[in-house]
Protein backbone atom coordinates (compact mmCIF):
# COMPACT_ATOMS: atom_id res chain seq x y z
CA UNK A 1 0.00 0.00 0.00
CA UNK A 2 1.37 3.38 -0.94
CA UNK A 3 1.57 6.18 1.64
CA UNK A 4 -1.17 8.07 -0.19
CA UNK A 5 -3.45 5.02 -0.18
CA UNK A 6 -2.78 4.55 3.53
CA UNK A 7 -3.80 8.13 4.30
CA UNK A 8 -6.96 7.77 2.19
CA UNK A 9 -7.93 4.56 4.00
CA UNK A 10 -7.13 6.19 7.34
CA UNK A 11 -9.35 9.20 6.60
CA UNK A 12 -12.17 7.01 5.30
CA UNK A 13 -12.05 4.84 8.41
CA UNK A 14 -12.28 7.84 10.72
CA UNK A 15 -15.03 9.44 8.65
CA UNK A 16 -17.05 6.22 8.91
CA UNK A 17 -16.65 6.44 12.70
CA UNK A 18 -18.24 9.89 12.73
CA UNK A 19 -15.16 12.12 12.67
CA UNK A 20 -15.29 15.29 10.59
CA UNK A 21 -12.58 16.37 8.17
CA UNK A 22 -11.75 19.21 10.57
CA UNK A 23 -11.42 16.75 13.49
CA UNK A 24 -9.00 14.61 11.49
CA UNK A 25 -6.96 17.56 10.26
CA UNK A 26 -6.56 18.97 13.78
CA UNK A 27 -5.55 15.72 15.44
CA UNK A 28 -2.00 14.72 16.36
CA UNK A 29 -1.58 12.05 13.68
CA UNK A 30 1.64 10.55 15.02
CA UNK A 31 0.28 10.30 18.58
CA UNK A 32 -2.82 8.57 17.21
CA UNK A 33 -0.64 6.05 15.35
CA UNK A 34 1.40 5.50 18.52
CA UNK A 35 -1.83 4.73 20.40
CA UNK A 36 -2.92 2.25 17.72
CA UNK A 37 0.45 0.49 17.91
CA UNK A 38 0.20 0.36 21.70
CA UNK A 39 -3.33 -1.08 21.51
CA UNK A 40 -2.22 -3.76 19.04
CA UNK A 41 0.76 -4.73 21.20
CA UNK A 42 -1.48 -5.05 24.27
CA UNK A 43 -3.83 -7.36 22.36
CA UNK A 44 -0.84 -9.43 21.23
CA UNK A 45 0.45 -9.76 24.80
CA UNK A 46 -2.93 -11.12 25.93
CA UNK A 47 -2.59 -14.02 23.47
CA UNK A 48 0.31 -15.44 25.40
CA UNK A 49 0.41 -16.70 28.96
CA UNK A 50 2.94 -18.17 31.32
CA UNK A 51 2.94 -21.66 32.74
CA UNK A 52 2.24 -20.17 36.17
CA UNK A 53 -1.11 -18.86 34.97
CA UNK A 54 -1.99 -22.16 33.32
CA UNK A 55 -1.45 -24.27 36.45
CA UNK A 56 -2.80 -21.61 38.81
CA UNK A 57 0.34 -20.62 40.72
Amino acid sequence: MSPLDFIKEFYLSLLEQGWTMNDIDEMDFFWYLDLLIYKASQKEKKKYTTIDKVIGL
